[in-house]
C-alpha cells in the first residue's frame, strides 16, 4: 500500500472517518481510544506488505520501551550504560544488522575467504526497517541522557513507533518531537485542512508527474551505461537526482499531510534541495531529519567540534560515512559516504576563507559567485549518484570514467531529451514558487471555496499525465 496508490485513499478516508467522526461517540477518554485505534490501523498499514513484518517492529518496540525503564530506574552509571549498549546492540547488530546487512557481510567474507565459511540465508528486507529502528533507539538515548523522560504508557511509545503517515520511508521522528504530541487533546477544529490537503497534493505531483515518469528512463540509462556518452552519462545522473526529488520529497509531503489530519505535525524533511550552494548546504536541505538524527546521536557522541580542527573534521567525515552505510548494504554506498563525507569536511576547513573571500566580493559579483557556487553544489551530487544509484561498483566506475573524461558514445533518445527539459522547466517553475513562499514568506490568498473546487480537477489531471504502472517510493528499500 503507498499514498498513490487507491487503495492508501480508501484506507486513509476509513481512518479519517472512524478517528474523528465514530471514536468520539463511544468514550470521552479520547486520547486512549485514539491512540488504540491508530496503534492498531498503524500495524495493519505495515502488516499489508508481509504480515510477518508486525512482529519485527513489535520487537524493536519491545526492546527499547524496557531497557528505557531499566535506564531510568538504574542509579549506577554502568548500569545505565550497560542498558543503553543492549539496546544499540539489539537494534543495530541483531535487528538491523541481521536483516539489512547479514548477505552482503556474508557475501564479502565467501568470496574474501574462497569458500561458504557463512551460509547465505534468504532473508527478505523489511520494508523501511532503518526508519523505525532509528527512531526507537532515539528514545533510549534521550533517555539516557536524561533529555526526555522516561515513557510509562506502551500504547503512546508503540504508536510513537509505528505511526503510519511516516513508517516506511520517513521523515525520521524523535521522541523528544512526537511523543509531547501524544499528551495533547486532537481536536478535528484545530486541523488546518488547506495545509495538509496542500501538502498532499504537492507530494503526489512529485511523485505521480515527476518521479513516476522520470523512473523508467533512468532504468534504461542505468542499465547499460558502457554505451554512453559523457554528455549522456551526466544527464542519467540529473535524471536520476530529479527521480530522487519527486519520489523522497513526494513522500515526505504526501506523510506531512497525512499525519496534519489526524492532528499530529511530523519534521520538514525537504527544504529547496535543489538550489545548493555547496555540498554542506544541499545536506541542509535534503533528508533533513536524517542530516539532524545523525548530527544528535553520531556527530556529537563523536565529540562533535570541541576535540581539535583534525579531530572536527574526521567526525564530519565519519558521520557522513555512517549515513552512507545507513543506506544499503552496498560497496556504493559506502564509497558514497566516503564521498560525500570528504566534501563536507573540505568545505567545513575551507570555510573562513570562503566566507572571507564572500565579505570581500564586490556586491556586482555576487549573482555569479551564487550561480557558480550552484554548479558546484549540485554538479557534485549529481556525479556522486554513479555511485548510489549504480548496482555495482564496477557499473559507478564506467559511469564516473565517461563523465571525467566526457567519453564518447552513443547519445540519449530525442524522447529523454525531451523529458529532461521538460522537466527542469517545471523544477525551476516550482523552485521560483517555493523561494518566495518559503524563503520569501510571500503568502498567497485563495477563495477557500474556488480552491477545494478545484483539488477534484488537479487530481484528474495528475491522473491524466501519470505512468500507468503504480511504482513503490525509491525510499521503501531503505
Amino acid at each position: 500500500m503507498i499514498f498513490s496508490e487507491l487503495e492508501y485513499f480508501l484506507f486513509f478516508g476509513f481512518v479519517f472517518f472512524i478517528y474523528w467522526y465514530l471514536l468520539p461517540i463511544f468514550s470521552k477518554d479520547r486520547n486512549f481510544l485514539f491512540q488504540g485505534f491508530l496503534l492498531f490501523v498503524s500495524y495493519y498499514f505495515y502488516m499489508s506488505w508481509d504480515y510477518r513484518f508486525g512482529s519485527l517492529i513489535l520487537l524493536s518496540t519491545l526492546i527499547d520501551f524496557v531497557l528505557a525503564i531499566y535506564i531510568n530506574e538504574s542509579d549506577s552509571k554502568n548500569k545505565r550504560l550497560f542498558f543503553l549498549y543492549l539496546s544499540l546492540f539489539l537494534n543495530l547488530i541483531c535487528v538491523l544488522g541481521f536483516f539489512k546487512y547479514y548477505l552482503f557481510f556474508a557475501n564479502s567474507i565467501n568470496q574474501i575467504l574462497g569458500n561458504k565459511y557463512l551460509p547465505i540465508l534468504e532473508i527478505i528486507l523489511p520494508v523501511g526497517i532503518s526508519f523505525f529502528t532509528f527512531q526507537s533507539m532515539s528514545y533510549t538515548i534521550d533517555v539516557y541522557r536524561k533529555e526526555i523522560p522516561v515513557e510509562k504508557s506502551f500504547l503512546r511509545f508503540a504508536l510513537f513507533v509505528s505511526f503510519f503517515p511516516q513508517l516506511v520511508a520517513g521523515p525520521i521522528v524523535t521522541a523528544k518531537t512526537f511523543l509531547p504530541q501524544l499528551e495533547t487533546h486532537k481536536k478535528i477544529e484545530d486541523i488546518d485542512f488547506k495545509l495538509a490537503i496542500r501538502f498532499f497534493l504537492m507530494g503526489y505531483f512529485k511523485k505521480i508527474i515527476i518521479s513516476d515518469n522520470v523512473s523508467p528512463i533512468v532504468d534504461v540509462l542505468f542499465k547499460s551505461p558502457e554505451v554512453y556518452s559523457g554528455i549522456s552519462i551526466w544527464i542519467a545522473n540529473a535524471f536520476f537526482v530529479i527521480q530522487l526529488y519527486g519520489d523522497f520529497s513526494g513522500y515526505s509531503d504526501m506523510a506531512f499531510g497525512s499525519a496534519l489530519l489526524l492532528g499530529y505535525k511530523l519534521p520538514e524533511n525537504f527544504y529547496l534541495p535543489l538550489k545548493p550552494t555547496s555540498v554542506t548546504d544541499f545536506w541542509r536541505r535534503w533528508h533533513i531529519t536524517l542530516g539532524t538524527w545523525l548530527r544528535d546521536y553520531i556527530y556529537i557522541s563523536f565529540g562533535g567540534s570541541k576535540k581539535g580542527v583534525f579531530i572536527h573534521k574526521f567526525n564530519l567525515f565519519m558521520t557522513m560515512f555512517i549515513g552512507g552505510i545507513w543506506h544499503g548494504a552496498n560497496w556504493t554506498y559506502f564509497f558514497w559516504g566516503a564521498f560525500m563525507g570528504s566534501f563536507l569536511a573540505f568545505e567545513s576547513a575551507i570555510k573562513n576563507y570562503t566566507e572571507k573571500f564572500w565579505k570581500n566580493l564586490p556586491k556586482k559579483f555576487h549573482p555569479t559567485f551564487l550561480f557558480l557556487s550552484w554548479i558546484y553544489g549540485l554538479g557534485a551530487v549529481t556525479f556522486a549518484c554513479a555511485l548510489f544509484r549504480s548496482e555495482n561498483m564496477s557499473m559507478a566506475k564506467i559511469m564516473m570514467e565517461k563523465m571525467i573524461f566526457m567519453e564518447s558514445g552513443e547519445f540519449i533518445r530525442p524522447y529523454m531529451l525531451k523529458t529532461f527539459f521538460v522537466m527542469v522547466i517545471v523544477l525551476f517553475i516550482s523552485n521560483i514558487i517555493g523561494h518566495y513562499i518559503f524563503e520569501k514568506k510571500k503568502a498567497f490568498t485563495i477563495n477557500s471555496k474556488l480552491e477545494f473546487f478545484v483539488y477534484p480537477i488537479l487530481i484528474l489531471i495528475i491522473a491524466y499525465f501519470s505512468n500507468d504502472n503504480e511504482l513503490a517510493f525509491v525510499y521503501f528499500q531503505f
